[in-house]
């Protein structure tokens, strides 16, 4: 997925609000500011939004004298999941399709992101998650791929929703699968990175990897020779989230997208690969859960 002119909106919002957490002296904020424009302005549009992002959280950090803008927040995100783990298991546990009802929750984990907006209410999506429906609902493909897949590699998004995964990779590992969790290399915005991934315990469950990229998606150009050779000798991929959706949207292999739509371009991107693919046009709005398999 390329970068669109209505992603530049959502990058100055993203930086602004980092500005803010890496610094509260203005005349730094403006001057980080001003570099961000500057930045902007040569934009290589060719390129996905996850991909451009990287520079601009970069500079960003780098002159705000900030390694990591988000730590406390990915702290939090990690505790306020943490704490809802329990119930949440067994409320899988206890469902007539464990399998589809791990999917929703780690699903709407999702909504745990301060990259592509910073106002959400995770607690409240996660309660209404089960009488909630996939928009695009591609699980009988995803059943289907599941029962031939010895080995399944698990593209992590972000902290907090990295706990939801983990009850997901629990009903996986239980159907006798070889599970891999795949994480960030460096700091960006939320995204999960492996200490957070032992932090919540995903190393008991199954391995953990880095992509080895700071990059808030899995741009495989990017990534390292051990991570593809991982990649590509997996026989099913859960891509989870919107930025590793953005990043390998136009990927072959056995991709299996798992996100909740957090923006209009987005939305229309989906839209345009089920008419693609031949299924017919969708109409996604921000907030909408997708499963999404492409038949390539």
């Amino acid at each position: 997925m390329q970068t669109s002119e209505q992603c530049l909106a959502c990058f100055r919002k993203q930086a602004l609000y980092t500005v803010g957490l890496c610094t509260d002296r203005r005349s730094l904020q403006e001057q980080i500011l001003a570099q961000v424009e500057h930045y902007l302005a040569a934009l290589d549009f060719s390129l996905s939004p996850p991909e451009n992002a990287v520079p601009l959280y970069n500079l960003i950090s780098e002159q705000g004298g900030c390694p990591d803008p988000f730590a406390r927040h990915k702290e939090e995100s990690n505790a306020f999941a943490l704490g809802l783990r329990a119930e949440s298991r067994q409320k899988v546990a206890g469902s007539a399709e464990p399998l589809l009802t791990a999917l929703k929750f780690a699903v709407t984990g999702n909504i745990i992101d301060y990259g592509s907006h910073q106002e959400f209410n995770a607690a409240e999506a996660l309660a209404d998650c089960l009488a909630r429906e996939f928009t695009v609902n591609d699980f009988p493909s995803f059943a289907a791929a599941l029962d031939n897949a010895a080995t399944i590699l698990y593209l992590g998004d972000n902290c907090g929703e990295l706990v939801f995964d983990s009850i997901l990779i629990e009903v996986l590992a239980g159907m006798g699968k070889e599970i891999t969790l795949a994480v960030k290399e460096r700091a960006i915005i939320n995204d999960a990175l492996v200490t957070d991934a032992v932090a919540c315990g995903l190393d008991r469950l199954c391995r953990v990897v880095s992509n080895g990229t700071g990059c808030p998606g899995t741009p495989l150009a990017g990534c390292t020779a051990d991570f593809l050779e991982i990649f590509h000798a997996a026989d099913l991929i859960i891509s989870k989230g919107q930025g590793n959706f953005e990043t390998l949207s136009e990927a072959g292999g056995p991709l299996f997208y798992l996100l909740t739509v957090k923006c209009p371009v987005v939305a229309g991107h989906i839209s345009d690969l089920l008419v693609q693919d031949g299924r017919g046009a969708s109409s996604l709005e921000t907030g909408d859960m997708v499963l999404l398999h492409r038949m390539q």
